[in-house]
């Protein structure tokens, strides 16, 4: 193969991978009060340029939910969720899984940070509960995962 066309396909590759898929519904704008007897959940992903290509489906698992997938958590985007009371986990994998565990309160909010970590082949999730003030102020820049 010439010089010129490896060129090319590994530019080509390059743009792919950095591309990535961004968020494209709602722009976030204020906190759902919960149902009640339930609690709700926000899982987010500031955007980046590290990782910006890599997406992955968020699962919550809990004793009413054997393994719901709520949505795929893209770069820029955000979901939200209601779960109930008692302990769920939350979570996303790519070649590697990772996972956070809510001690659920009925009444109360939850944010979760999702990031990108560097995988073998493709980036791994990271997440990790952050408090209402982080969330408040990073979760105002994305949009609504679809």
């Amino acid at each position: 193969m010439s010089k010129a066309i490896l060129g090319m396909v590994v530019s080509i590759g390059a743009v792919v991978l950095l591309s990535g898929c961004g968020a494209s519904g709602q722009q976030f704008s204020q906190f759902s009060t919960p149902k009640p007897d339930r609690a709700q959940v926000y899982v987010y992903r500031p955007e980046s340029f590290v990782g910006g290509g890599v997406y992955y489906d968020i699962h919550v698992t809990n004793p009413m939910n054997a393994d719901l997938i709520v949505g795929e958590l893209v770069n820029g985007s955000y979901m939200e969720f209601d779960v109930p009371s008692g302990e769920s986990e939350v979570w996303g994998k790519t070649e590697a899984k990772s996972s956070v565990t809510l001690d659920v309160k009925t009444g109360e909010t939850y944010c979760v940070r999702g990031g990108v970590g560097i995988g073998f082949l493709v980036g791994r999730p990271n997440l990790e509960i952050v408090d209402m003030a982080t969330c408040k102020s990073e979760i105002v820049g994305t949009r609504l995962a679809k």
